[in-house]
């Protein structure tokens, strides 16, 4: 028998070993994502049997909305195994609690029709409506939870006579008024959650949130108003905190705002759960009931629609000034906000003053290359050029298009020989490169460049610019595909 195997068997065996140990490592994945599923639904269920007034259901019941939301913001849990887990997850928090099998079983069948009705509706849906970051999203919310909220309601028309000693209609109405607050009470804060690395979130770089003073004004004033509502009670006290959530929406992104009007719902409705908050002269009359929980519903979706306007109105000037800032064709800054950022970066660095470079660079013979394969090739040249040098600059470097084939570069905290060495990489980087054009031909080009040496403070970047300027056309008239260098004069230098 030979000691070796052949190649051909050795790399066969290496493929399998690969392929086995992937295998092992989804399937290790899948069951940590179903032990957190059903470690989730049991303390979250726990929850909702302690908030549970006798007799009654739960003063507030998070976990239906809380796996729902798990499922539909990480796909990757909604497999087989989290599904069972969730199912153990119940099971076993009602039977520790002291519940009887049958009803047990039952009132898990009402939470997981609710959650696999709202499964299948949130997943024939766009993800950016999940994420609820446009306000259309917040109809779609309604509509679903609405009918997550019905399906549960069936499985308490039947439940509700034969736990409760009440009517069908009466445990529909029940079901689906309770389901519906918890969906719309908790679910966004789910949705909303930031995404995060499979299996477990990066904690190498933790980051540390930058809260300002101001900010926290609003926080303040919920909480002022949610005990204020405990203090003076009465029916118009659910409705107290309403003016600090919308202020929160406005404040905050949809997460946090979605967060505090779940923290807020809590309180008030734990508070009116354990009596310390009276709003009415019949608390457990099933008309009270169902007027304060969904006086909930419809308070909870107030801050809910302001938080996801918000986001829709962020998102769009953020785009607004991304395209007032950029250049369409190559994603560069455009010459009005580069002027305008290295200007303040010459400002930042004026104390002390370190030395620094300006870059003015120039496409060489562009025009014959519109003129010989069309200004489509002209526009792959560009792009290409902006790649190119865009991977020879360092992540402190500021890179702008200032005109149709002129490019600048700020290199701050940059020797005179480091901005040579700098330019010479980017001159032979594009000249080594070539662009394929769409009929197969490909074009080829250079670059010349021009720097400016800054060795003093500056108030602007204009004196640069033209100094740069200047050494540029030194580099175009001996030849191009040149880097020349000019120090920016003495008696020359502002500021």
């Amino acid at each position: 028998m030979p000691d070796e195997c052949p190649p051909e068997m050795s790399d066969a065996l290496s493929r399998a070993q690969q392929g086995w140990a992937a295998s092992l490592g989804f399937r290790r994945d899948l069951v940590l994502g179903a032990g957190l599923v059903g470690v989730a639904v049991f303390v979250a269920s726990l929850f909702g049997i302690w908030s549970r007034p006798a007799g009654l259901l739960a003063a507030l019941w998070p976990t239906n909305a809380l796996l729902l939301g798990m499922l539909i913001r990480y796909p990757r849990l909604a497999g087989p195994m989290s599904w069972l887990a969730a199912i153990i997850g119940y099971l076993a928090a009602d039977l520790a609690t002291g519940g009887h099998l049958l009803k047990t079983v039952v009132l898990t069948a009402g939470n997981l029709a609710g959650v696999i009705t709202g499964y299948a509706l949130f997943t024939r849906i766009d993800v950016q409506y999940r994420r609820l970051r446009d306000p259309v999203s917040i109809l779609y919310l309604i509509l679903i939870v609405s009918a997550s909220a019905a399906t549960s309601g069936l499985v308490g028309a039947v439940a509700n006579p034969i736990f409760f000693h009440g009517s069908a209609v009466n445990g529909w109405i029940l079901w689906f008024v309770t389901e519906l607050v918890n969906y719309i009470a908790i679910l966004p804060v789910v949705l909303a959650l930031p995404r995060l690395r499979w299996p477990w979130p990066d904690r190498r770089r933790p980051r540390v949130p930058n809260i300002a003073l101001i900010r926290t004004i609003p926080v303040l004033t919920l909480v002022l108003s949610c005990l204020l509502g405990v203090l003076i009670g009465g029916p118009g006290a659910i409705a107290f905190p309403v003016p600090s959530l919308l202020w929160c929406a406005v404040t905050f992104e949809m997460s946090t705002t979605a967060a505090l009007t779940l923290l807020a719902s809590t309180w008030t409705l734990l508070a009116i759960s354990f009596g310390k908050l009276s709003v009415g002269p019949d608390l457990h009359s099933l008309h009270t009931m169902l007027s304060v929980r969904m006086g909930f519903a419809l308070i909870a979706l107030a801050p809910i629609t302001v938080a996801s306007v918000m986001a829709a109105r962020n998102e769009l000037l953020l785009r607004l000034q991304y395209m007032a800032e950029h250049d369409q064709l190559t994603g560069l800054l455009n010459r009005r906000a580069f002027t305008e950022r290295a200007s303040a970066l010459l400002v930042r660095h004026s104390i002390p003053s370190p030395p620094s470079a300006l870059l003015m660079l120039d496409v060489d013979y562009f025009k014959k290359i519109n003129d010989s394969f069309g200004h489509a090739a002209g526009d792959r040249v560009l792009v290409n050029f902006a790649r190119v040098v865009g991977d020879c600059l360092r992540e402190t470097s500021l890179f702008g298009r200032i005109g149709g084939e002129e490019f600048a570069i700020l290199l701050p905290d940059c020797e005179p020989d480091q901005a040579l060495a700098i330019a010479d990489r980017v001159r032979r980087a594009f000249g080594d490169s070539v662009i394929d054009i769409e009929d197969g031909r490909q074009a080829a080009t250079t670059v010349s460049i021009g720097i400016a040496f800054m060795n003093h403070p500056l108030a602007t970047i204009e004196r640069p610019l033209l100094i740069a300027d200047r050494a540029l056309y030194r580099a175009k008239a001996a030849g191009r595909n040149r880097v020349e260098g000019m120090a920016i004069p003495l008696d020359e230098e502002v500021g």
